[in-house]
């Protein structure tokens, strides 16, 4: 049976065919056409699948679902787009229009639930009913799987980590709220950090590292930290103890199996895996009695919302 899979995003949207394997037969991106609606959107996506379906050789009528994964709050339980920021969206039928245009059984949900659902149903945390996924990129995305179900709370609006309050009164958030997670923890945040570090500390490698890539990124700081920079090693240790004061707050509140941890950052590995995952542990309630929670890295990368959205029609 083949499923197709759609993570739409502010400037691209990712297109796939997924097999009940989790398997991606074949993918593509399209640019998102701001310019049109959403019925045109909608159009080019379905254009798309019909490519796709004849450059694998499989006849478009015999895909069986396409799921799609929005940024927003997406109410699933409708079908509707209540709001998404990045398309500027608001009260959007999706799942109605998607099928209509293209005569095929659609679903749809926020996209970090998607890739949430694509990590818990064929990445890293297969096998375990009760996991958080927490994406950190231009922003903090969060999915939350309890006994195999995803959490979004009432009209899919829920389910929002990124904007748990961490700092009372703290830095402005593009959401309206001051101090929330995202504006500490996401990779842009952790940008903003190092640069107010390299502007400190003029002698720091940091500058150098720059040098040679060309623009500060979330690397930066981890590449000086790794050749011994004191500036650098003071970033990310920062940075790590941001994002674990957010675990801490998820794992005292749910006690998962499993955090995974996704998006850009996470592309370093142990060197925030292994510290995060001591924190959180050391952190958590009565932590010499309960069973540790386990920090791992996402393994799908960038095609979990893609398989995740394929996956919510299985």
């Amino acid at each position: 049976m083949i499923y197709a899979g759609v993570d739409v995003g502010g400037t691209n949207i990712k297109i796939g065919l997924v097999d009940i394997k989790g398997t991606i037969i074949a993918d593509n991106y399209i640019k998102t056409d701001k310019t049109k609606d959403y019925k045109g959107i909608l159009d080019d996506i379905v254009e798309d699948i019909r490519l796709l379906c004849k450059k694998a050789g499989i006849d478009y009528h015999d895909v069986t679902g396409i799921g799609m994964g929005v940024p927003g709050v997406v109410d699933s339980r409708t079908g509707t787009v209540s709001y998404s920021a990045n398309l500027g969206w608001r009260d959007v039928p999706i799942v109605h229009g998607l099928e209509v245009a293209s005569g095929i059984r659609a679903e749809a949900a926020n996209d970090a639930n998607c890739a949430a659902w694509g990590e818990y149903k064929f990445g890293a945390s297969r096998s375990m009913d009760n996991v958080i996924l927490v994406t950190l990129g231009t922003g903090v995305g969060s999915g939350i799987i309890i006994d195999g179900k995803l959490f979004d709370g009432v009209a899919s609006a829920g389910g929002e980590a990124g904007h748990m309050i961490i700092v009372k009164d703290g830095k402005q958030c593009n959401c309206g709220l001051k101090g929330c997670w995202e504006r500490y923890a996401s990779a842009t945040a952790l940008i903003e950090q190092t640069q107010e570090a390299m502007d400190a500390d003029p002698h720091s490698l940091m500058h150098e590292v720059v040098r040679k890539y060309g623009k500060i990124s979330g690397r930066t700081a981890f590449i000086a930290a790794e050749r011994g920079d004191a500036a650098a090693k003071k970033v990310v240790e920062n940075y790590i103890d941001y994002i674990a004061t957010g675990l801490i707050n998820l794992g005292n509140i749910f006690h998962p199996n499993a955090i995974i941890i996704g998006g850009g950052v996470s592309n370093e590995g142990e060197a925030l895996i292994a510290p995060l995952e001591d924190k959180v542990n050391s952190g958590l309630l009565a932590n010499e009695h309960n069973p540790k929670v386990r920090i791992i890295g996402a393994t799908l990368g960038n095609k979990a919302g893609l398989i995740g959205a394929a996956a919510l029609v299985m």
